[in-house]
C-alpha cells in the first residue's frame, strides 16, 4: 500500500506543479491583456486552477505527502519565458496569449491523460478528481480555441 500510496502521490504532485503553471501564466496573461474580455477570461482560468491546486493538495496531504512547496516547473518557466519574448515581438499580445493559452493545456490535457492512463493505482474518487479536472481544462482549451478564430 506504501508503494501505491508514493506513486499517487507523485502523479498528483505533477499534476499540481502542473496546475501551478497554469497559475502563473494566465496571472501573466491576464497582466498584460488590453481587453476586458480577455482579462476576464484569463482571470476565470486563474481561479479554476487555484481550486484545482487546492483539491490536489488536499489530496495529496491525505496521502501523507506535504504539497506545499510544490511551486511550477522548469518547462512551465521557459514556456512563460518564450511567451514573453513573442509578447515583445508582436503587436497582437491577446493573440499571443491565446496561443500560448492552447498550447499549455494542450500539454496539461497530455499529463492528465497520462495519469489517467496509468490509473490502476488511485482510488476511484481521485480518479472521479482528475477526470473532473481535465474535463474542466478541455473546456478551457475549446474556448481558447474559439476565441483564436474569431480574432485571428
Amino acid at each position: 500500500m506504501a508503494d501505491t500510496n508514493d506513486k499517487s502521490k507523485k502523479q498528483l504532485e505533477h499534476l499540481l506543479l502542473i496546475c501551478n503553471d497554469g497559475i502563473e501564466g494566465y496571472k501573466k496573461a491576464a497582466d498584460q491583456s488590453k481587453g476586458i474580455e480577455f482579462t476576464t477570461l484569463f482571470t476565470d482560468y486563474v481561479i479554476q486552477r487555484t481550486g484545482y491546486a487546492n483539491e490536489l493538495k488536499e489530496q495529496i496531504k491525505a496521502l501523507g505527502g506535504d504539497s506545499d512547496n510544490q511551486t511550477g516547473g522548469t518547462v512551465g518557466v521557459l514556456h512563460r519565458l518564450w511567451t514573453d519574448i513573442k509578447y515583445k515581438l508582436s503587436s497582437d499580445e491577446e493573440q499571443v496569449a491565446l496561443e500560448a493559452c492552447i498550447q499549455g493545456e494542450k500539454a496539461a490535457i497530455a499529463a492528465y491523460d497520462e495519469v489517467l492512463a496509468d490509473a490502476a493505482d488511485l482510488t476511484s474518487e481521485l480518479t472521479e478528481l482528475i477526470q473532473d479536472q481535465r474535463d474542466g481544462i478541455e473546456r478551457a482549451l475549446i474556448k481558447a480555441e474559439q476565441l483564436m478564430r474569431v480574432y485571428s
